[in-house]
């Protein structure tokens, strides 16, 4: 009975551990795929960037963007469904260079 109670201490202490990793891996697949949505929306001239503004960034994409002219004219990129607590949890994990919106692996962001 000792041993069980021990063992079940111990799983409630590693497995908050592995849950909040987890969490964590989650975030930073998001970032992955609104920076490769960005990255895909910029080649495509798409107008998805607003200058000094991560957050406001990825709410046109959310919303999705259309390249004025070229092959892509009709192509709507946008992102998947993802929610507002969701957006704000990958925000340390992405930046903007210059005139992009890039993933950063770090979360210093």
């Amino acid at each position: 009975m000792i041993i069980g109670v021990i063992g079940s201490l111990a799983m409630m202490f590693l497995g908050s551990g592995l849950s909040d990793e987890a969490e964590v891996q989650r975030d930073k697949r998001n970032a992955q795929t609104v920076a490769n949505t960005a990255a895909m929306a910029s080649a495509a001239g798409a107008d998805y960037f607003v200058a000094g503004d991560e957050e406001a960034t990825v709410q046109k994409l959310r919303d999705g963007c259309k390249p004025g002219s070229g092959i892509f004219k009709d192509r709507l990129f946008k992102l998947p469904a993802l929610t507002d607590a969701q957006i704000q949890r990958t925000l340390r994990f992405l930046k903007l260079n210059d005139t992009d919106l890039v993933y950063d692996s770090s979360g210093t962001n």
